[in-house]
């Protein structure tokens, strides 16, 4: 029994937040039942782990709240670190709606992709200079659009807009300095002003 409580101490040593949230919410704790503390000890110590990240928070705080452990949002946000609001907000919430918020703030931290507005530039650019190479073509999507794009990326988004994509098999191109889009790109894109004709 005596190795038991001097294992538990040394682990309270080694988190000191969780040391700390139990000396300023005594009272909660107190209030806790025995099945709810574990899980309690374990969200503050995994806010500690993830150094507050907010997604992993907000996942933290889902589990909790749909648990079935009769844990409440004023419990659970002392244990997180959030208000009584946000986690009334995070219960109301399906784990189809909180995946769906989690993915659209990550969409808008997403790096910038070529996507058809870019089509138009492109092809112009093609236009003017039906001889670039593909490090040409890559520099000025870089300057242009702020977009690092790598061969691969770009062959495909020129597949896919009918922008004289590169095709090795067909004309034996080898290596970033050729002129992977040739003389075909001035017949390809000669009837677009601003944008280019969906071709297959």
């Amino acid at each position: 029994m005596a190795k038991g409580t001097d294992s538990r101490a040394k682990d309270e040593e080694a988190s000191p937040s969780w040391r700390q949230w139990k000396s300023s919410h005594g009272d909660l704790f107190e209030k806790l039942s025995i099945r709810q503390r574990p899980l309690v000890e374990a969200a503050v110590r995994f806010v500690e782990e993830v150094e507050g990240q907010g997604t992993m928070v907000r996942l933290a705080a889902f589990f909790l709240l749909h648990a079935h452990m009769d844990l409440s949002p004023a419990q659970v946000g002392a244990a997180l670190g959030r208000s009584d609001r946000a986690m009334r907000t995070v219960q109301s919430l399906s784990a189809r709606e909180l995946l769906d918020s989690i993915w659209g703030e990550m969409g808008r931290h997403r790096k910038p992709k070529l996507s058809a507005e870019h089509a138009g530039p492109i092809a112009l650019y093609l236009v003017d200079h039906p001889g670039c190479t593909q490090g040409e073509m890559v520099s000025f999507i870089k300057r242009t659009f702020d977009i690092r794009i790598d061969p691969l990326t770009l062959r495909r988004f020129f597949k896919t807009y009918g922008l004289g994509v590169l095709r090795r098999e067909e004309r034996g191109i080898e290596g970033d300095d050729e002129h992977p889009f040739g003389s075909g790109a001035r017949d390809t894109l000669g009837r677009s002003s601003s944008s280019p004709r969906r071709l297959r």
